[in-house]
This record gives structure tokens, C-alpha cells and sequence, in this order.
């Protein structure tokens, strides 16, 4: 179940810069963590908004992948509520499916600071890409 998830990690152009690292894979639950690099920084020493985006996008369409038919995912759709400045690292984001469905998917995703506190979450909708449609 890791499998493809490290695999399109390690493929995808953009999120391969993001140093994530797998912490708990169950069908329709993912976790991951990462540090709170000076490359995710804006100025105050908080995290950028649209990287946070990022990372909770990462988070809900991986998590999408953790049933084994999927072979790749689209985001459709993401509301993404910034609660708290991101000050501390590292950080915790966890995803869970809410709804599958045949062809859409939609997730709750959490990110979590250095200190266990929320500081930002979201919910979105993933369009699910089986391997006979590569």
C-alpha cells in the first residue's frame, strides 16, 4: 500500500522537492510528515499559505491511493480553512476519505505544527484515475 504512494512521490516533479516522509498508510488513511524547511518560509518566519495548500493537496490525493485499484488521482475541488500561523515544525498532516465513490473520491485533511496544535484543514474532492484508464 506504501508502494505507489512513494512511488509517485518520488516521480511527481513538483512534490519530490517536498521532504515528506510516510507515517501511517490504511485504506482511506494517510499520514505524513515533514520539516518546516526555510523553503516552505515566508517572511515572519511562518508557512507560506500556498505551500500549506500544497501540502494538504499532497496529503488528500495520496490518500486517495491508498486502495490499491487507483492508479493515480485529480484534484477537483479543495476549501481549505488557515486557522493559526504555521510557526513550528515538524509538521503532521493527516488525510481520511469520508466518501468514495466509483469515480470521485473526497478526503478531510488536517495539518497539525510542531506542538500538536491545527493550524490549518480542509476538504476537497479527488478524481479517481484506475489503470485501465492510463
Amino acid at each position: 500500500m506504501k508502494e505507489p504512494i512513494l512511488s509517485l512521490l518520488k516521480s511527481d516533479n513538483f512534490l519530490k522537492n517536498i521532504d515528506f516522509t510516510i507515517v501511517r498508510v490504511e485504506p482511506g488513511l494517510l499520514e505524513l510528515s515533514l520539516p518546516l524547511g526555510q523553503s516552505l518560509l515566508r517572511p515572519g518566519e511562518i508557512m507560506n499559505g500556498g505551500a500549506i495548500m500544497t501540502v494538504l493537496d499532497a496529503a488528500g490525493g495520496l490518500c486517495v491511493m491508498t486502495y490499491g485499484d487507483v492508479a493515480n488521482e485529480v484534484t477537483i475541488n479543495m476549501n481549505t480553512n488557515f486557522l493559526r500561523a504555521v510557526r513550528k515544525g515538524p509538521l503532521t498532516v493527516t488525510a481520511k476519505i469520508t466518501k468514495r465513490g466509483r469515480n470521485i473520491t473526497f478526503s478531510k485533511i488536517e495539518l497539525l505544527d510542531g506542538d500538536g496544535k491545527l493550524c490549518a484543514e480542509a476538504t476537497g474532492s479527488w478524481f479517481i484515475v484506475k489503470p485501465e484508464d492510463l
